[in-house]
């Protein structure tokens, strides 16, 4: 059973085509959701938590049909939504414990339930401050704490670490990574900072213009990089690169002295390193083909509608 199945989902509002025959099928533990702004993921999100019905298309989430069984599918997700989101005059501990209750948790079993979730968001010491003395990072924190509260199997965090100092997030970021490779939910990270779903993510799901540019894990978008290399020697070999120059390839300092960046003439395969290290006697002890960075396939992934 995938995580998400969407089949021809279209949303418009207005003028607007906000979701344009979506189609995909992701797995995975982290899942990162991509895309300049207008791309669609706002409504896509609010289409996968039941809160806004597609026009045309099914949606299953978990196996749920989320058109079908709306309360069913809220009733197994948590959801963090950017902004604020918070309600002046109540604690850290009654915000999430509240949000407990609101997911169908008893008084006693919410509370309970709040004070763990704040240990493991670090607001411990401040969990019976009231929310409105809060830092902007507190904030963030205090709204995954209610997200996971009544222990669902996927969490969807919206633009989470916007506005946070780098200690903090970092910090969430931490977090979401423990999340992924712990026993806790999945998590949807919608996000406009490839930084964050490079090092939390396995997979990715890229949006332009309300429709799917890629899906899948990020392993298979982030495809090897034309005629470029990795090559480790066993000693810091200087000569590699006049000899590499020699047979008609470029060689570039990796970021260490036995690291090289080398760039083979179209048409060249890797063996002319291996006899360009013959030539000049130097061991080679790594050789591997380059992938494009995340920024340099998600680039990739939009610039033909871009275009």
């Amino acid at each position: 059973m995938a995580l998400l199945e969407l089949t021809d989902v279209s949303k418009r509002y207005g003028a607007t085509q906000a979701l344009d025959a979506v189609s995909c099928a992701l797995d995975g533990r982290a899942i990162g959701l991509l895309g300049p702004n207008g791309a669609g993921k706002t409504t896509l999100m609010k289409v996968l938590l039941g809160l806004d019905a597609p026009d045309t298309g099914l949606v299953r989430v978990l196996g749920i049909d989320a058109r079908q069984a709306p309360t069913e599918v809220r009733g197994r997700l948590g959801y963090a939504a950017e902004g604020p989101g918070r309600l002046p005059g109540l604690s850290g501990l009654e915000s999430v414990a509240l949000a407990g209750e609101l997911c169908g948790l008893r008084r006693r079993t919410a509370l309970l339930r709040a004070h763990d979730m704040l240990d493991l968001v670090g607001l411990d010491e401040a969990r019976y401050r009231l929310v409105e003395t809060y830092s902007t990072g507190m904030h963030q924190r205090v709204k995954v704490a209610m997200a996971l509260v009544h222990d669902p199997d996927l969490v969807l965090l919206d633009e989470p670490t916007s506005g946070l100092d780098p200690e903090s997030r970092d910090e969430l970021l931490d977090l979401i990574v423990h999340l992924r490779e712990g026993g806790g939910p999945a998590v949807i990270l919608s996000t406009h900072l490839l930084h964050d779903v490079e090092r939390t993510c396995d997979a990715v799901l890229i949006m332009q213009r309300g429709q799917v540019r890629f899906a899948g894990p990020i392993a298979a978008l982030q495809q090897p990089a034309t005629g470029r290399w990795t090559v480790r020697t066993a000693f810091p070999a200087p000569a590699l690169a006049d000899a590499l120059r020699a047979h008609g390839a470029m060689a570039a300092p990796g970021e260490r002295p036995e690291a090289w960046t080398v760039t083979l003439p179209p048409g060249a395969d890797p063996t002319l390193i291996w006899q360009a290290a013959a030539s000049a006697q130097i061991s080679v002890v790594h050789l591997a083909p380059q992938t494009d960075s995340l920024e340099q396939a998600f680039l990739g992934a939009i610039k033909e509608t871009a275009s």
